[in-house]
C-alpha cells in the first residue's frame, strides 16, 4: 500500500503499533490515516478511539484497511473499510476522497 501511495506522490509514514502510530500522528499531523484493526499490542479499534478523543487528531480522516471479517461495526458509517489486498485504484480513490473533505 505504501508503495502504491508513494508512486502517486503521497508522502507516507509507516508505524507498526498503536503507540508508534499515535506518536507519529501527533508529530506529523497527517492529512489521512490508514490503519489495520490488527496492530501489535493494542488494537486498531483502540487506536481509532484514542485519535477521535484527542482534539488535535479527531478531524483527521481515517481509512481502515484490514482482512478481519465483515465490516467492523465499531467505526461507524463514515469510515471506509478496505481489504488489505484491494486494488491500487480503490486505495487511491479512498485516500483521494478522504483528503478532499
Amino acid at each position: 500500500m505504501s508503495q502504491v501511495l508513494r508512486q502517486s506522490n503521497y508522502q507516507v509514514s509507516v508505524a507498526s503499533s498503536c503507540d508508534e502510530s499515535l506518536h507519529l500522528v501527533n508529530s506529523c499531523k497527517p492529512d489521512c490515516i490508514i490503519f489495520d484493526v490488527e496492530l501489535q499490542g493494542t488494537s486498531g479499534t483502540i487506536l481509532y478511539s484514542r485519535l477521535r478523543r484527542n482534539s488535535q487528531t479527531r478531524d483527521i480522516p481515517a481509512i481502515v484497511c484490514t482482512d478481519v471479517g465483515p465490516r467492523p461495526i465499531c467505526f461507524g458509517t463514515g469510515v471506509p473499510v478496505l481489504s488489505k489486498n484491494c486494488p491500487g485504484d480503490v486505495l487511491l480513490g479512498a485516500v483521494s476522497a478522504a483528503v478532499a473533505c
